[in-house]
């Protein structure tokens, strides 16, 4: 695999609210993205976890375009798609980046047929004539492994599994090198799941794409994924190659996420408190967010909020007392 980076954020931050009321009262805001920097390497596939309210679907929603940062840049093979000024270009977002939605029926037009939903990006983003329309529209289903007469069907004629297929093809049809997956199997049956993650894979061989991977599914993710990003009350708390995530987690948090997954045999960590008071974000603490849930916490991580900082090659975390390394010759 190239390491030619393909996707780079840098200090991303997005604010929900804010500003002044019109008796000059200052609105509260939810900081759902607080200073994200991420690199995604041409041909892998990333994936970014965390609890729900952690700033994933935010984060994925500004990488495609969706909405627009408060702070931060975004580029694309080096080029700006958020520039430092704020400006989004929306055509090369949508040209390069596209998204996969999570209830696959409900992100397809009810009113339109297939053969409408998927021409839409061929004629407004590649202004393909008729004839060229219909070639690629029949490319664009044996890609996705569905019959070309189902151009004519509408969304509610499909399963999950093949509307999922039809989004894929949608997001094909733009010609885009990146795809945006939020939770993009957890609306499915299990054994379509596998079917729909074999397709990624191999359209990402086929047609050298790139992917960010959001999910809840750690199990999933572990299987699917090459690298890691985990995410906490909108930051990157630990980052790197998914073996090191999964077997050599560095952040209590991370550790924690992997001791709450079904048929754990370990429990590395302590249970928590049923007390314990998750942090608000619309106020965030001082000092490391996850500080009141950490077992390891001192007084340095109430002041100030650790830096990403590199443990090993590839592998970094965000912590000032991050968790030692098991033991190289424990197996478990």
């Amino acid at each position: 695999m190239t390491t030619q980076t393909k996707l780079e954020v840098s200090d991303l931050v997005k604010h929900f609210g804010g500003g002044l009321s019109l008796m000059r009262k200052r609105r509260p805001s939810v900081q759902a993205v607080r200073g994200i920097t991420l690199k995604v390497i041409a041909g892998e596939i990333l994936g970014v976890v965390g609890e729900s309210g952690c700033g994933k679907s935010t984060l994925a929603k500004m990488l495609v375009g969706l909405d627009q940062p408060s702070e931060g840049t975004i580029q694309l093979d080096g080029n700006d798609l958020v520039g430092a000024n704020g400006k989004v270009n929306l055509k090369q977002h949508a040209r390069r980046v596209q998204y996969i939605f999570q209830d696959p029926i409900s992100s397809l037009n009810p009113r339109k047929t297939i053969r409408d939903i998927l021409s839409a990006p061929l004629i407004y983003l590649q202004g393909l004539s008729a004839e060229q329309r219909q070639s690629r529209l029949e490319e664009l289903m044996t890609q996705v492994n569905l019959r070309p007469e189902f151009l004519e069907r509408y969304p509610h004629e499909f399963s999950g599994g093949q509307a999922q297929r039809i989004g894929v093809a949608r997001a094909l049809a733009a010609e885009a090198d990146v795809l945006i997956l939020d939770e993009p199997v957890s609306a499915l049956d299990v054994s379509v799941q596998a079917q729909v993650l074999n397709l990624f894979k191999d359209l990402r061989e086929s047609l050298h794409l790139t992917y960010v991977f959001i999910s809840h599914d750690l199990g999933v993710v572990r299987n699917f994924c090459d690298r890691v990003a985990v995410m906490y009350l909108g930051r990157v708390v630990e980052e790197g190659p998914v073996e090191a995530i999964f077997s050599q987690p560095r952040h209590p948090y991370t550790q924690r996420l992997l001791d709450s997954v079904p048929g754990q045999l370990v429990r590395k960590l302590p249970a928590e408190d049923d007390a314990v008071e998750l942090p608000d974000p619309m106020h965030p603490p001082v000092g490391c967010a996850f500080a009141a849930r950490c077992p390891v916490a001192t007084a340095e991580c109430r002041q100030s909020d650790p830096e990403l900082d590199a443990l090993a090659t590839g592998h970094r975390v965000a912590c000032y007392h991050p968790l030692s390394p098991p033991d190289a010759n424990n197996h478990d």
